[in-house]
This record gives C-alpha cells, sequence and structure tokens, in this order.
C-alpha cells in the first residue's frame, strides 16, 4: 500500500489503493478497488501535476478514450482531479510476454493477437483516431483468453485534439519525427515494426517491408488491408461467400422466368430484394453511361488494359479500365434482356437468361483476374469485391426492367 503523503487525498476514495511497477513517463499508475471491483488508476507524476499541457493531454485522452467502445480497448470510465479511472486488465503487455514466453506465439495465437490488433486499430481509425504510439508496452495479453486489450490514448490525434504529445522513436514513423501530419498510415508503420518484434518476423517480411515504407502513400493504407495481408485465408473466405451469393442471385432469376407463376414471382421478388438492397435504388444502365454506338465485342480477355506501367494513380486507372471492360461486358450478355418481359410468355427466355447470366459472371471474373494481374499494387480483395458488388447491381437493374416491362402488359 502507499504511504506516501503525497497520494494521501486519494487513498480514503478507495478500498484498497496500491501503486504499481511499471509507470508511464508522465503519469504513475496505480490498482484501486472501487465496491470490490478493481480498476486502473492514472495520474500525473507530481513534477507534471502543474504543467498545462500534460493537464490537456490527460483530458483529451480520457474524452477521446470515454466516448469509445470495443472489447479489444480498455474503458475509459471517469476523470476526477486529473486522474483518469480505467478498466483494470490482468494481464501482462506484449513486451512482457515476447520476453517470458516466447513458445506462445505459435501460428494460431499469432494469427489471433494480429486480428484482435487490427480490428481495434481498424475501428480507432473509423472512429477518427489514430493512436500514434501503438508498440508493445501498449498492448495487453489479458490473462483469460490472451485477448489483446490496446491502452494509452495519450498520444493520439482526433479531429478535435490535433496538438499530439510525446512517441517512442523505435515505432515512430518519419512523419512524425519532421512534423508533418500523421494520419492512420502513421499507425500501420508502427505495427510493421512491431511485427518485426515477433518471433515468427520471417514470415511477415514483405508485410513488414510494406508497412515500414518511408512515403505513406506506399504503406497499406488501411488496417482492413493490413489484416487481410497477414491473414489472405480470411480474404478468400470473403471472396467465397461473396462467389456463393452471386450463385444464388443467378440460380434464383432462372428459376423465375422458367416459372413465370406469380406467387413464385413474389416470393422470389422478397428474396432478391433481401439478398442485395441496391435493387431499391438501381443501379443505372450502363447504355446511358457510354456512346449509343457499340462497336463488335471481343472476349473480355482480349480488351486490352493501358500501356501505361507504373501509372501515378493506379486506383484511378484501374477504375477507368473497370469500368470499360464491365461495360463491355455487360452488353455483350445481358444488357438486351432489358426488353424482356418477366413473366415471359415463352420458357426460351429463362434458358437464355441463365445462360447469359453466367456468361456474365464469368466475364466479371476474368476482368477481376486481369485488373489483379495488371494492378499488383492494388489490394487484391478489393478489386474482386468491386467487381462482384457491380455485377450484382446490373443483374438486379435488368431483372427489374424485365418486372416492370411485365407489369405494364
Amino acid at each position: 500500500m502507499i504511504d506516501s503523503s503525497q497520494f494521501s487525498d486519494l487513498q480514503p476514495r478507495y478500498e484498497a489503493f496500491e501503486q504499481l511497477h511499471t509507470q508511464g513517463a508522465t503519469c504513475d499508475a496505480f490498482r484501486v478497488k472501487v465496491f470490490g471491483k478493481l480498476h486502473f488508476l492514472k495520474r500525473l507524476k507530481p513534477e507534471y501535476s502543474g504543467d498545462i499541457r500534460r493537464q490537456e493531454a490527460l483530458q483529451k485522452e480520457f474524452e477521446t478514450g470515454y466516448r469509445l467502445e470495443h472489447p479489444n480497448l480498455v474503458r475509459y470510465l471517469s476523470l476526477t482531479d486529473g486522474a483518469i479511472l480505467m478498466e483494470y486488465v490482468d494481464g501482462e503487455t506484449l513486451s512482457q510476454r515476447l520476453a517470458d514466453h516466447p513458445e506462445y506465439f505459435s501460428k494460431r495465437n499469432t494469427e489471433k493477437l494480429l486480428r484482435q490488433l487490427l480490428e481495434v486499430v481498424g475501428y480507432l481509425h473509423n472512429h477518427q483516431v489514430v493512436h500514434l504510439d501503438l508498440k508493445p508496452d501498449n498492448i495487453l495479453l489479458t490473462r483469460i483468453g490472451n485477448d489483446v486489450k490496446l491502452v494509452d490514448l495519450g498520444c493520439c490525434y482526433t479531429d478535435t485534439y490535433a496538438d499530439t504529445q510525446g512517441r517512442t522513436s523505435k515505432y515512430a514513423a518519419p512523419e512524425q519525427l519532421d512534423g508533418r501530419k500523421p494520419d492512420e498510415r502513421t499507425d500501420i508503420y508502427a505495427i510493421g515494426k512491431i511485427l518485426e518484434q515477433l518471433p515468427c518476423h520471417q514470415h511477415f517480411s514483405k508485410v513488414i517491408a510494406r508497412c515500414t515504407a518511408p512515403a505513406p502513400a506506399n504503406r497499406y493504407q488501411t488496417a482492413e488491408q493490413l489484416l487481410q495481408a497477414v491473414m489472405p485465408h480470411r480474404r478468400r473466405r470473403s471472396i467465397t461467400l461473396i462467389a456463393m451469393g452471386i450463385s444464388i442471385v443467378i440460380l434464383g432469376a432462372a428459376i423465375f422466368l422458367l416459372s413465370g407463376q406469380p406467387a413464385q414471382q413474389n416470393a422470389q421478388q422478397s428474396s432478391v430484394n433481401a439478398q442485395d438492397t441496391s435493387v431499391q435504388a438501381p443501379v443505372q444502365p450502363v447504355r446511358q453511361e457510354t456512346d449509343a454506338t457499340v462497336k463488335s465485342l471481343s472476349p473480355v480477355t482480349d480488351v486490352p488494359l493501358s500501356a501505361e506501367k507504373t501509372p501515378k494513380d493506379p486506383q484511378a486507372l484501374m477504375k477507368k479500365d473497370f469500368k470499360r471492360m464491365m461495360d463491355e461486358a455487360y452488353r455483350a450478355t445481358i444488357a438486351n434482356f432489358c426488353d424482356s418481359l418477366f413473366p415471359s410468355p415463352s420458357p426460351t427466355t429463362g434458358e437464355r437468361w441463365a445462360e447469359q447470366s453466367t456468361e456474365f459472371h464469368r466475364r466479371t471474373t476474368a476482368i477481376a483476374d486481369q485488373l489483379v494481374k495488371n494492378y499488383p499494387q492494388l489490394l487484391e480483395s478489393d478489386i474482386r469485391q468491386e467487381a462482384e458488388t457491380r455485377f450484382q447491381h446490373l443483374v438486379a437493374y435488368v431483372f427489374n426492367k424485365m418486372r416492370e416491362n411485365g407489369n405494364k402488359q
């Protein structure tokens, strides 16, 4: 227990009051008990108690943390007399785990650590917060479950608190050292430096090189991109689920047109609307976005891409190529069905729809394959997801056009 008179004003407020061995540069840390429950208390060291900038930093940390809620982020509870009361985490830092139990870092445990860390960092970024002090000492692993708890928002950058103080040089990105404005890619750099500390770091050599690129533009741009890079099987699962959804769209539409039964039409309409909310506001037809005169089309795999090898803006150039190729694939397959009827008096209409929508999906997949090959600097899963999403929108648009035509009869 603490006997120092400098903390005597706090002792009566808590059932137990114990100073922890690990202390920060500007704050002391304590474990306190309130109504039988343990909490963590962070208070400015006596020599900084009169420093207005340190007080503002503590205020910033509390106000930022108090509005956030994530299972892998320590909870902020209250701010009283220059001290922050937080959730107490029974565990050890990543630094301690690396030093005392390097055998812990199996493939499975490492993947869990990285997944939870990147999910909580992505959560911060989505809430306009950049941590700016990511390091093993600020990552706790709980004793029960070995779950990640990210701590210490004292150096964070937000829209309302742009003045950042402090950093850990070993994990600081170049823009932190030369005074440039930080962003989420600054945290990506620090995560790359953390990856270097893991026993299995050699498996992430390419990922680390991209994370720690001096120029932010050459790093992963989001935590989600980095997560998909370190866990590629997660990306494959996502792509598989998308493909399954597309198959359901094609199969359902074919059944609609082949059956021609009004009752089945109503049931299947609800299914399509539930699967793709974009049906409520269909994408404008591609024919309105391009010239009226369309040249003869060659197979998707034969469509040439831009000859520029190193574009200044690969994302914009990829989108331009993607739109052109998808327009051509759409016009070559299902565009002419916009003039068809649903339900159709001819059973061959359903057969042709099933054939052409399947061919449109095959071409969409070929387009994604080609773009992934031509733009290796972009994230593969982003390209494939954009292609599949556009496919779904166009299929839904055409099917709605057929339904409108049928209702007019």
